[in-house]
């Protein structure tokens, strides 16, 4: 299978990291090919410029800015994001990235006045993340970056797509043993993926 893995994290020696290295090594060990964008590595632009969104919704033009984006997102099976979660949210870069890219004919369709799934070439879709905060406060604050990962990336995706969402809650307190822990979880799901 052809899994795109998409990266957010400026620190290379962050847990965020070191989980995009599990996800990346786990993947290529099952015998998936990856298809690995570290969003910062490659200098991202994630801001939606005036001619971006002048642009949008003429589907001759729209993709010519992040064409290789597009390209890369289209060509897999599978979607694996791995990234922080900053502010209750995802990181801007990533934002960014879901702005610029998720575009008309790309993440979805319009036909006879009904959305419809643009990618659906993608038939599983994994979000690995950490949260700063415990998961009873994202949950009071309504969890956005999960519903966005589980509901908004679903719709866009194969209707039968397989959705899983790996997150480490309250991390800034967790003790090692619960980090390795998940990163042992995430080296399992990953090499069964």
């Amino acid at each position: 299978m052809k899994v795109h893995v998409i990266y957010a994290h400026p620190l290379k020696d962050s847990l965020t990291a070191r989980l995009h290295q599990v996800v990346v090594e786990s993947l290529k060990a099952a015998g998936h090919e990856v298809d690995d964008l570290d969003l910062y590595a490659e200098g991202f632009d994630p801001v939606l410029s005036e001619a971006d969104r002048r642009d949008y919704h003429d589907v001759s033009i729209n993709r010519s800015r992040v064409a290789p984006y597009v390209d890369r997102l289209k060509n897999a099976d599978a979607l694996v994001l791995c990234h922080p979660i900053w502010n209750f949210g995802w990181p801007a870069i990533l934002k960014g990235y879901f702005d610029r890219v998720f575009l008309p004919d790309v993440s979805f369709v319009l036909k006879d006045g009904k959305l419809g799934p643009g990618l659906a070439n993608i038939k599983k879709l994994a979000t690995v993340t950490t949260y700063g905060s415990p998961r009873w406060r994202a949950i009071f604050l309504g969890d956005t970056p999960r519903r966005n990962a589980t509901r908004f990336l679903r719709v866009v995706c194969n209707p039968r797509v397989k959705v899983s969402y790996n997150a480490l809650y309250n991390m800034n307190n967790a003790k090692p043993e619960r980090v390795e822990a998940f990163i042992e979880k995430i080296r399992r799901d990953m090499s069964q993926f």
